[in-house]
């Protein structure tokens, strides 16, 4: 078994979604990591923009097996209306969604802990639950998809509850809804594996990420981070992977940078070419509709994150957005507090001979190689500048 790998190298949102979709029907699996549905993929089928939060992007390609990893935290009912959502497009969800027993659930109690405690509000999460849902399973209190299938899941769930209420004097009781309990007992639709077990029956896995490398909670910007490890390492630990089995790493990048929510950002862009960018960029988180905060490309955390994950490839996106500027800038040294930028020509469009010389400078300066770029939004917007990288068919 070979497992390439689509990671985000900056705080997220760089266009991963949308070279899972591009690459899938190479693979024979593709397996979502980490991460829960505090990230969204956004793509084009048909026509018509979709937002995945859990299940993986690869779910548009008939022949392609998606699986939901033991590093996922995943919310029921979430999942379950994202899987109603595509059943109504006409997609064949059930005989093509995989869940691991060993994914931890995201319970009513984890949003009402972010609330309670304030600690989303401090960092700027997306009160989805995430961070108290790992924070039960590092702590070894967590409810897996596997517990389900035990005669007394219900209990194990309201005595967690019961656990945490009981640290918040004076909080109101958290209620459990019928439709929590009804989504449960929708998952024993989907088909439930063992990761370790069924992956080696699979010669060609594609890898999916959600968030970004600075997002990683060891090597990102902490604490301003996610609760997961989005590099290269949560792939064999959320999917139960040697690190052997790693082959590809594709490292996708936007022309610029942005992020979501509070935290360092050393080449953020204020004033009207920051609104110039979120608005031509569109901007806006898929889980949260927030505005991105926007900034320049950063080289320096760039070369950080192709070292650690060991990228073999680049995938650069949304350079048509900066298309028009007389010269755009990156940063190529000094402190966060004090950057060192390089000013370089600005293009007309994706095709402009000054966009592959910004593509050129890029590989030079990192020494790995820019395989393609995004030129829109839409699928089929793509143009592929090594063919030779190109991944085989499974």
């Amino acid at each position: 078994m070979q497992v390439d790998v689509v990671l985000g190298l900056q705080w997220g949102d760089e266009g991963k979604g949308k070279v899972v979709d591009a690459l899938a029907d190479r693979y024979e699996v593709v397996a979502r990591f980490q991460g829960g549905p505090n990230a969204g993929h956004t793509l084009y089928h048909g026509g018509q923009k979709v937002i995945l939060h859990q299940v993986p992007a690869g779910i548009f390609h008939e022949t392609v097996k998606c699986l939901i990893g033991d590093g996922v935290v995943m919310d029921p009912e979430i999942l379950m209306g994202e899987v109603a959502g595509l059943e109504r497009m006409g997609v064949d969800v059930e005989e093509r969604l995989f869940l691991g027993r060993g994914v931890q659930l995201i319970l009513p109690v984890h949003r009402w802990l972010e609330e309670v405690s304030q600690e989303g509000e401090r960092i700027g999460t997306t009160r989805r639950g995430i961070g108290p849902a790992y924070a039960d399973r590092y702590a070894r209190r967590g409810i897996a998809l596997g517990d389900l299938e035990k005669a007394d899941y219900r209990r194990q769930i309201l005595d967690l509850v019961a656990y945490h209420v009981a640290h918040f004097p004076g909080a109101s009781q958290v209620e459990v809804p019928e439709r929590f309990w009804a989504a449960l007992e929708s998952l024993r639709r989907l088909r439930w594996v063992s990761t370790y077990e069924w992956l080696r029956h699979h010669k060609r896995v594609l890898a999916e990420g959600s968030q970004g490398t600075m997002l990683d909670v060891f090597a990102g910007s902490y604490p301003y981070v996610t609760s997961s490890h989005t590099t290269v390492a949560g792939v064999c630990a959320g999917l139960l992977v040697s690190p052997r089995q790693i082959g590809q790493v594709w490292g996708v990048i936007k022309a610029y940078a942005t992020r979501v929510g509070a935290g360092p950002f050393p080449t953020e862009i204020t004033g009207e070419l920051a609104f110039w960018l979120q608005e031509r960029g569109g901007e806006r988180g898929s889980t949260t509709g927030r505005l991105r905060r926007c900034g320049w490309l950063d080289l320096v955390l760039l070369k950080y994150s192709i070292e650690i994950n060991g990228v073999t490839a680049l995938i650069v996106t949304k350079g048509d957005v900066l298309a028009g500027l007389p010269s755009v800038k990156v940063r190529v040294g000094g402190p966060d507090d004090a950057p060192i930028y390089e000013e370089l020509p600005g293009w007309e469009s994706v095709s402009d001979p000054n966009y592959e010389a910004f593509l050129r400078w890029i590989e030079a300066q990192t020494g790995v190689p820019v395989w393609a770029i995004s030129t829109g939004p839409q699928r089929e917007d793509w143009l592929i500048r090594r063919k030779d990288l190109m991944p085989e068919r499974a």
